[in-house]
């Protein structure tokens, strides 16, 4: 069968990697017009649903937690819904992202530092972070009941994303610690940020920033930033997604506060930057 995945980031590959071997992947499309030429696991992204028209293919394997949208787009360009697949893995996987934090780990080889993540969902990325530093305390922050209303009304207002409450809410925290190689060093930090992060006073060599919205992002920035050691670096999730632009304003807006720009690095993964503490 002839395959399209729309949706190029992490979920995209995620599921090429999962269907690869059973069908033909034809070609990936996205949304983000700027990605459209570049290639994922060899394949070339064609554009958005104008790519269509031409394109020989069975199924669209819709890739991306706005499958809604999506889907509304595809059928009134014409492609029947019985075409469409929504696939979202509950549990994604980053071959890039997670070889960054195994090299990078190892210029803090043996450290006692605190390290942490804001916006766990499953804790698929934690347990990562937990086995890479394993001397380190790791401070998980999550609400565990998905996006707060509060965060989603700051997205509606600045046009930044369309998030629905009860959205990534398919998680515990007995399921995050249940992945967890040393589970003595983690410290749940469940609720509203930065509400959680009272009382948190620790010097941290690595922070990811997941929460996906505009404003947890942001004070994410603002509670971190300052804890971080020389040279440490706090990794971005969604800085170039498309669809969750306040990401991207949030970092510009702390370099604003901030006084100055930080140094910013692609690890490669289209998805993530990692800001380097000076």
């Amino acid at each position: 069968m002839k395959v399209l995945i729309y949706g190029a980031g992490m979920v995209g590959e995620q599921i090429y990697r999962n269907i690869k071997d059973e069908h033909e992947v034809v070609g990936f499309l996205d949304s983000n017009a700027e990605k459209k030429g570049r290639l994922v696991n060899g394949i070339k992204i064609l554009g958005g649903v104008e790519a269509l028209s031409g394109v020989d293919y069975d199924r669209i394997y819709i890739a991306s937690t706005f499958w809604k949208e999506i889907k509304k787009a595809l059928m009134e360009a014409g492609v029947d819904e019985d075409r469409m697949v929504v696939d979202i893995p509950e549990d994604v996987d980053s071959p890039v992202r997670n070889t960054f934090l195994e090299c990078y780990a190892k210029l803090f080889a043996g450290t006692t530092l605190a390290a942490a993540e804001g916006g766990v969902f499953r804790g698929e990325f934690a347990s990562k972070i937990n086995r890479c530093f394993p001397d380190s305390k790791l401070y998980l922050f999550d609400t565990f009941e998905g996006f707060d209303s509060r965060d989603i009304e700051v997205e509606k207002e600045n046009n930044y994303s369309n998030p629905e409450p009860g959205n990534f809410s398919n998680t515990s925290v007995e399921l995050v610690m249940s992945k967890m190689q040393h589970p003595e060093k983690i410290e749940i930090h469940k609720g509203y940020f930065p509400e959680t992060a009272a009382g948190v006073d620790d010097t941290f060599c690595f922070v990811n920033l997941d929460f996906d919205l505009y404003h947890p992002i942001l004070e994410g920035l603002r509670f971190f930033y300052p804890k971080m050691v020389r040279g440490s670096v706090i990794l971005v999730h969604d800085y170039y997604h498309a669809g969750l632009l306040g990401v991207k304003d949030a970092v510009s807006d702390f370099e604003k506060e901030f006084g100055k720009e930080i140094i910013k690095l692609p690890i490669g993964d289209n998805q993530s930057i990692a800001l380097v503490k000076e």
